[in-house]
C-alpha cells in the first residue's frame, strides 16, 4: 500500500520525488547495458497517473522537475539528453491528453503507447535535427514504435496497479 498525502502541494512533492528517483536509478542501471540510450520509461508511470487523475499541469510540472532533477544528478543536466528528454515528456503528455480529451475510446492501455510512441518519435525527429543530421536514423523508426507499444503497455499496467494500492492520508 502506498500512501499520498492529502495536501496538494506535498503530494506533488512526493510523486516528484518518486518520479525523480525512479528517473535516476533507470538511467543508472541503464548506462551499465549496450543499449543506455533505451529506457522502459517507469518515471513516466507517475505522469501516466496524473493525467489519469486530470491532473494535466501537475504532470508538467513533474516532468520538467524529474528531468532536471535527474539530469543533475546524473551528471547530464547540460547535455542533449536533457534535451531529449524534456521534448519527448512534452510530446508524450501532449499526446496523451489529446487521446484523452478527444474520447477516442482509449483505455490507459492505448494512451500510454500513443505517449510512449510520441516519446520516442519526437527523440528521434530531435536527434535527426540536432545530433545526426542524416535521414539514416529513421531506419530506428520500427524499433522505437515497437519499444513504445511494449514499454507504454508496462507504464500502463504498473500505473493501475499502484492506483489500486495508494491511499489518500488524511489527518481524520
Amino acid at each position: 500500500m502506498m500512501v499520498l498525502p492529502e495536501n496538494k502541494l506535498l503530494n506533488l512533492a512526493f510523486l516528484t520525488a518518486a518520479a525523480a528517483s525512479v528517473y535516476i536509478l533507470e538511467s543508472l542501471f541503464m548506462r551499465t547495458l549496450p543499449f543506455p540510450f533505451l529506457r522502459v520509461g517507469f518515471s513516466n508511470i507517475v505522469i501516466l497517473y496524473l493525467i489519469y487523475k486530470n491532473q494535466a499541469f501537475n504532470s508538467i510540472i513533474v516532468n520538467v522537475s524529474k528531468t532536471l532533477i535527474g539530469g543533475l544528478v546524473t551528471l547530464t543536466l547540460l547535455s542533449p539528453s536533457t534535451i531529449l528528454s524534456l521534448a519527448g515528456g512534452f510530446a508524450a503528455i501532449i499526446a496523451m491528453l489529446l487521446a484523452r480529451w478527444l474520447k477516442l475510446g482509449l483505455s490507459i492501455y492505448g494512451v500510454s503507447v500513443i505517449g510512449a510512441i510520441a516519446h520516442n518519435l519526437i527523440q528521434l525527429v530531435l536527434v535527426h535535427r540536432i545530433l545526426i543530421q542524416s535521414d539514416s536514423v529513421f531506419m530506428l523508426t520500427p524499433y522505437l514504435i515497437s519499444i513504445g507499444l511494449l514499454s507504454g503497455c508496462i507504464i500502463a499496467y504498473v500505473t493501475l496497479y499502484i492506483d489500486e494500492k495508494i491511499v489518500v492520508f488524511s489527518k481524520e
